[in-house]
């Protein structure tokens, strides 16, 4: 039961840190592969945000549906 709350929180917290910080991700991840680019695409913004909120939910979905079933 306290791992799938502590899954949830960390769930959120990943997705709050790519809704929020994409251009971050991008330094972490990405701009090593590439001596050209200057900064992130748009498409890529977009979809970490995306994949930011994904994050999210899932997290959400995780502690309510634990709160819900009572376990």
């Amino acid at each position: 039961m306290g791992w799938v709350v502590f899954a949830g929180i960390v769930l959120i917290g990943i997705g709050a840190f790519l809704f929020l910080k994409p251009d971050l991700m991008w330094k972490l991840t990405e701009q090593w592969k590439s001596y050209r680019a200057d900064g992130p695409s748009d498409f890529y913004l977009k979809s970490t945000k995306f994949g930011g909120v994904l994050f999210m939910l899932c997290g959400i979905v995780a502690i309510v549906l634990l709160l819900v079933s009572g376990s």
